[in-house]
């Protein structure tokens, strides 16, 4: 049954720092991220499966010297769309007075926008259309991100600061599952059911399967989790739209460095989910069956270690501190990045998956534990949707780099079956490097108190950072 639309929450039921006081049960907390499995299973299909898989579909195979070029130009069309909407809706959403609340009708209308363009792209794969495809994903990208700007409000809007960590570990954990649960469904319907019942068409499946993902979750966010409208104002829609992009965002010192630190460390993430295909094809000689095959259990070792450690690691930090947490977590994904860059066989890659998935699940819940701890409460949905340009962008800034990286070697060494090989694993080697320089600027990042500890002045955060 729908919450009711309450008055907005009265200032004397919230914190010093705006957070909400009242306690949110674990099943309201398991609702509020509910929606984020959805946006990560479709995300996770079309990077790590699907748009590799109909580039090369279109090019022939793999080493082509345009293939990384080409993934990079899909992934970046969508995500400019992306990074415009989602916090231009953000801050429509944080001033909207729907009897249904600031959030829920924007995350209805994203959705039932998806299931159209889903059918979209759905067509354009199966005819190995590439501009089309390439289309279908950019609309994709606006829909869903017309959603996911105003869903990512509700972690400022309803969660007391007590159980931040424990929320943002839920947020990080309903990421990885998506990550992990895309891939799987891109390789259960594209590879493995195909030869065994014998009829392509069951690839569409994939689509289908997205959808319902979507809708399910999408109802259990508009009848569990709670919302309001947003209070009396006389802002119209384009100033609504027009406000998201005010220059008073970079006054936030705080929050542009966690910005650079998270494109940084999203971008070197993001590396191996892009590039797991072609690399094992390249760098270890496999077929594309075989390697679509093998990329499965390093994605699996990924996402099991970060699923396992996303929500002590938002604990943690609730203790120590989200920096020195963070800064360990960056230190293990550096390390695996140069597993990669130096694999001699596929054991080993599988090994480097271990420390690259404890870095992706710590990273994903204490990052988002220490943006929600830094931006203004009140506009929640313009700041949580501005920080996840770091996260639209990481996607296709990491497809692009690797593509030019692949596409340099290749101009300077004749043998394309070598130079194939060296670009990928270069690719490993500029992930550690950008590893590193998110933890160079996660150092300028002066960190709010901690859940529990008493309050400190500017001049004791300062000396702390």
């Amino acid at each position: 049954m729908l919450e009711s639309a309450a008055p907005e929450t009265a200032a004397d039921d919230r914190d010093e720092f705006g957070r909400p006081k009242a306690e949110l049960s674990t099943g309201r907390l398991l609702a509020v991220t509910a929606y984020w499995l959805a946006i990560t299973t479709l995300m996770g299909a079309l990077t790590f499966s699907v748009i590799p898989r109909l580039v090369e579909s279109v090019l022939g195979n793999s080493n082509h010297p345009l293939a990384g070029l080409a993934v990079g130009a899909i992934t970046t069309a969508g995500v400019l769309i992306a990074i415009v909407v989602q916090p231009t809706m953000g801050a429509i959403s944080d001033r909207t007075q729907h009897r249904l609340g600031r959030r829920k009708p924007f995350i209805v209308a994203g959705t039932l926008m998806d299931l159209v363009f889903l059918a979209f792209l759905a067509w354009a794969f199966w005819n190995e259309l590439y501009w089309p495809f390439l289309i279908a994903v950019a609309c994709l990208q606006f829909s869903s991100n017309f959603a996911q700007g105003p869903y990512q409000g509700y972690v400022p809007d309803l969660v007391p600061s007590h159980q931040v960590g424990l929320a943002s570990g839920l947020l990080g954990g309903a990421n990885i599952a998506g990550n992990l649960l895309g891939p799987g469904l891109a390789i259960l319907f594209i590879t493995v059911l195909p030869g065994v019942l014998g009829f392509p068409e069951i690839t569409l499946g994939l689509f289908v399967t997205i959808g319902l993902i979507e809708v399910v979750t999408m109802l259990i966010t508009v009848i569990w989790v709670p919302d309001r409208p947003a209070p009396p104002n006389e802002m119209g829609l384009l100033e609504r739209a027009k406000s998201a992009w005010g220059t008073d965002i970079l006054d936030e010192k705080d929050f542009v460095w966690v910005m650079v630190s998270r494109l940084l460390v999203l971008t070197g993430l993001v590396t191996l989910q892009a590039f797991a295909v072609f690399y094992l094809e390249n760098a270890h000689r496999m077929g594309p069956d075989e390697a679509q095959g093998a990329s499965f259990p390093v994605l699996v070792l990924m996402l099991a270690a970060a699923l396992i450690s996303s929500v002590p690691g938002g604990r943690i930090s609730n203790r120590i501190g989200r920096k020195p947490v963070l800064y360990v977590a960056i230190g293990f994904g550096a390390v695996g990045g140069l597993m990669l860059a130096f694999a001699p066989a596929y054991w080993m890659v599988l090994a480097a998956a271990v420390p690259i998935g404890l870095c992706t699940g710590v990273f994903l819940g204490v990052d988002w534990a220490l943006m929600t701890d830094i931006i203004p409460k009140a506009a929640s949905g313009r700041y949580m949707g501005i920080s996840n340009i770091a996260v639209a962008s990481a996607g296709p800034i990491g497809s692009t780099i690797g593509g030019l990286i692949t596409f340099a070697v290749a101009l300077f060494i004749a043998d394309r079956t070598v130079a194939a090989e060296l670009g990928f694993r270069a690719l490993f080697v500029v992930m550690a490097l950008e590893l590193g320089l998110g933890a160079l600027a996660l150092r300028r990042v002066r960190e709010p108190v901690r859940a529990g500890a008493p309050a400190r002045t500017d001049e004791q955060r300062a000396v702390a950072a």
